[in-house]
């Protein structure tokens, strides 16, 4: 009979505590695990500065800056992922939201996930780490997603103003051996789940992109069909005094124009083309440092080198891909933002690089595509002869006879390396 009652005792006790654990908020009937919050400080404390920077990608002093610009929009869309709707209460009254089990999650542990997870974390170790379930890790990821893009300070958009591009072409002349002073950018596709043709500066920062089609498709058609290229019709490239007309440098997968110089074709080891062979290899020389970016993108987020959830809709990674290229710019400025934090000028922080950002109405991107290159193929060679004659007589001369004719005169000859 005692044995009876001590079963009878354990039942009853054992039912109480999964009463008292029951989640009866959301009607699941889950048991909440009991969690330990840690905070990015104390990560950082475990980490030391040096692999604090790895696993993040960026310094600890950074970190807080890209969270103090991300802050409002941050809490703006955790308000919109909510699904607690508030009820009752009066303004001005004592009314406080409902106790959170283990403890409030903050904006920085949230912003902190997302960045681990997009430089290639496990969500599962993430949620150990900063003490969050599973599922906590995944939100931070889109809330996060969402928060960089609303945001107008990291805004990427091709600048039009001479200025901005006269610093990009500055930087591209000291990168050339010959001194080339009007290449204002590089600009090349990468396949990243969909094709994005994405125009960057001599730095690798990433000052234009565009995402509109499949992995199948040219990158003729791409560029084409880009907010970019329409902007560029329209006369986006300025012409810096007596100084020659500011171009992009593109591979021969783009159509030579007035605003493009592309290498010419079929050159190498032809005698008789000796200039025009080396016009591409100093040409070439400029044009690599967009696949040197490309290679920083992936490089610093390793989520774009692992498979991504099937179930993920194509809108979801465009999101995702826009703001990882707009967290490489933030990565690639912030040797500077540090010193500019500690002097407590936050202000041209938040307004850094105004003219890379600058907001305009090209984001919309919601023009049609050209028809003319709708059925053209996807390469270079397929295009129709009379399309590529339309787009080649443009202006005259040529940015690109300009740009041989100037290493020409100056006897600048492709290096010979000897074994």
């Amino acid at each position: 009979m005692d044995n009876i009652f001590a079963s009878a005792a354990l039942i009853v006790q054992a039912a109480a505590t999964a009463a008292r654990n029951y989640d009866f908020s959301s009607g699941t009937g889950r048991i909440p695990l009991a969690r330990q919050r840690r905070s990015v400080s104390e990560i950082y404390n475990c980490l030391g500065s040096v692999y604090f920077r790895r696993a993040y990608r960026m310094s600890f002093e950074s970190f807080w800056c890209l969270h103090l610009l991300l802050l409002p929009h941050i809490e703006t869309c955790l308000r919109q992922f909510s699904n607690y709707e508030k009820k009752g209460g009066r303004f001005g009254g004592n009314y406080v939201l409902p106790p959170i089990r283990n403890g409030e999650i903050s904006t920085s542990v949230r912003l902190a996930c997302a960045i681990r997870y997009f430089a290639g974390g496990s969500a599962y170790d993430i949620a150990v780490m900063f003490g969050t379930s599973y599922s906590v890790v995944l939100s931070c990821v889109w809330i996060v997603v969402s928060a960089v893009n609303m945001c107008p300070a990291l805004y990427i958009s091709y600048p039009d103003s001479v200025e901005e591009q006269r610093k990009i072409a500055a930087e591209f002349e000291k990168a050339g051996t010959p001194g080339i002073n009007n290449c204002a950018g590089a600009i090349d596709g990468i396949l990243i789940w969909i094709l994005k043709p994405t125009v960057s500066d001599c730095r690798g920062r990433i000052i234009d992109i565009s995402m509109k089609y499949g992995g199948a498709t040219s990158d003729c058609l791409a560029f084409e069909a880009s907010d970019l290229h329409r902007r560029l019709e329209n006369g986006l490239m300025k012409k810096d005094g007596e100084n020659d007309r500011f171009v992009l440098f593109g591979d021969n997968a783009y159509l030579n124009t007035s605003y493009m110089a592309t290498p010419f074709p079929n050159v190498a080891g032809n005698e008789d083309m000796k200039s025009k062979d080396n016009y591409n290899f100093y040409h070439s020389q400029l044009r690599i440092r967009v696949e040197c970016a490309f290679g920083m993108l992936v490089q610093k987020w390793g989520i774009l080198r692992m498979a991504m959830p099937r179930n993920l809709s194509i809108k979801k990674i465009i999101a995702m891909v826009n703001a990882l290229a707009k967290l490489h710019n933030f990565c690639i400025d912030e040797h500077d933002i540090p010193e500019r934090a500690l002097a407590g000028d936050m202000n041209n922080i938040v307004n850094h690089d105004q003219g890379y950002v600058e907001m305009s109405s090209c984001g919309d991107e919601s023009y049609d595509v050209p028809m003319d290159l709708m059925d053209a193929g996807h390469h270079f060679n397929d295009v129709p002869r009379f399309i590529r004659r339309q787009n080649s007589i443009k202006d005259g001369l040529l940015p690109r006879m300009v740009i041989h004719d100037f290493i020409a005169n100056g006897h600048w000859e492709r290096p010979v390396f000897k074994n």
